[in-house]
């Protein structure tokens, strides 16, 4: 029997005693010595001019073209050829090629300077549905730990020392479990993970009810999740027992309505951040309510279209250098200036974050993000995925994959986990297909709904 069999048959007690065990295990992967060396490393910088600030930037992008030619068997063929030493600030960048999704799928392997025992595996689940696995070494891991936590550190909130309340997609409660219990401690975090799978209008009551003993000081997870439980309180005049110091949303766009919203419900300031599994440059928000690109994370360029090609400093396990990430971007004005002092640059908005929808019977919408979850398993045979929905109650599922995909014990693992999700009450219908085409706008969409747009 596996640990999640035993998870899954084991009372709620028990079940918060695995959850802090793995706690326990990620504490020991994500905080320790790099963490907290570049923890202090940001704390102390301080770029008193954007020139400064660039001059940072070129000289880690060097170290990263330098380090990916000499340890990934993939860069030393992809830029053969290349004068390399050419390469010195992010306008020399323009001579080396773009690297596509496709061709990172296709050779991602090869790119890997680091094997998954000794490195941190991510399983992207993007919104074009092409799910990858990035390994990142232990260092950049832990330092990308610390950039997310200092980020939140300004705002308030003192990661590991404070509590903190998580909604994302842990399968944390058993399939069939009757209790309204939908949520599991991380002791060894201060963390409580909330199951943001059954944060539904009819569930709302009981998350509520719960952080209100919990008492947290910061959120963060999904926007969506956190709506439905803003909607719930102001709707019904609730007036919390506790003010968290931030809100920090995660994975889905944060739409307007959301943030004002949940800003109202919990009496805080909800402050957004933008970074992705791959590895992508931080764009964060700042005091004073700007989204600012973080130099010395990485280099985002943006092509005709606003599409962003980004370099990822924390990135050596699987370097990623002028990689289309499919998301964009849309920077303010250069000379625009932000009252907060950074010289990070201003961005006006993220877009390509996708807010398609599948609207199940009984458990309501669920957001590109949990859909793109179902390939992880097998990222590395689907090339391309997408949900169509044309009824009520029935799904179809297009698959465009490779040699290795194994048809008849994927596809019930793929169902299986949209039948936990969607609900028994939903049919589910998959297509093998040689391409799944693009839309209009040229690019891939992960979900069409077509049913609720003709309500």
């Amino acid at each position: 029997m596996d640990l999640m069999k035993i998870y899954n048959k084991s009372p709620v007690f028990f079940q918060n005693i695995f959850t802090t065990i793995m706690g326990i295990q990620n504490r020991r992967e994500r905080y320790s010595s790099d963490y907290r060396e570049a923890l202090e490393e940001y704390r102390t910088a301080v770029y008193k001019t954007k020139e400064e600030a660039k001059r940072k930037q070129s000289d880690l992008l060097q170290e990263l073209i330098k380090f990916a030619f000499e340890n990934s068997a993939f860069y030393r063929e992809f830029y053969k050829g290349i004068d390399l030493d050419k390469i010195k600030t992010v306008d020399d960048l323009k001579l080396l090629p773009v690297l596509e999704k496709e061709t990172v799928r296709q050779n991602i392997e090869r790119m890997y300077t680091v094997s998954c025992k000794d490195g941190i595996t991510s399983n992207t689940s993007g919104t074009t549905g092409k799910s990858m696995s990035f390994i990142y070494t232990k260092r950049d891991f832990q330092r990308r730990m610390a950039y997310l936590d200092f980020f939140k550190e300004k705002h308030g909130f003192e990661n590991l020392s404070m509590k903190k309340a998580s909604f994302n997609s842990s399968k944390i409660v058993p399939p069939g479990q009757k209790k309204k219990v939908f949520w599991r401690d991380n002791l060894a975090m201060k963390q409580r993970i909330y199951s943001g799978y059954h944060c539904q209008p009819e569930n709302a009551k009981y998350y509520v009810e719960n952080l209100n003993k919990f008492k947290p000081e910061s959120l963060d997870g999904y926007p969506s999740s956190l709506y439905v439980l803003a909607r719930y309180i102001n709707d019904n005049g609730i007036t919390l027992d506790f003010k968290p110091k931030a809100i920090f949303p995660t994975a889905e766009t944060l739409l307007p309505h959301y943030k004002s919203e949940i800003e109202k419900a919990f009496n805080c300031k909800v402050f957004d951040q933008y970074a992705s599994s791959e590895g992508a440059p931080f764009v964060v928000e700042c005091e004073c309510g700007k989204l600012h690109f973080c130099l010395d994370s990485g280099v985002i360029e943006t092509d005709e279209n606003g599409e962003m090609i980004v370099t990822c400093f924390e990135t050596h396990g699987t370097p990623l250098i002028r990689y289309k990430i499919g998301d964009r971007l849309i920077f303010a004005e250069e000379a625009e200036k932000c009252d907060c002092k950074s010289v990070f640059p201003i961005v006006e908005r993220i877009e390509g974050r996708s807010l398609d929808f599948i609207e199940s019977k009984s458990n309501g919408r669920f957001t590109s993000i949990y859909l793109s979850l179902v390939s992880a398993d097998f990222s590395n045979s689907i090339k391309s995925m997408q949900f169509v929905q044309n009824a009520a109650d029935k799904v179809e599922i297009y698959i465009c994959a490779d040699e290795r995909y194994q048809a008849d014990s994927m596809d019930r693992i793929i169902i299986d986990k949209l039948r936990y999700s969607l609900g028994e009450d939903m049919v589910f219908e998959i297509h093998r297909v040689s391409k799944i085409p693009k839309d209009p706008s040229g690019k891939y969409r992960l979900v069409i709904n077509n049913y609720s747009q003709k309500g």
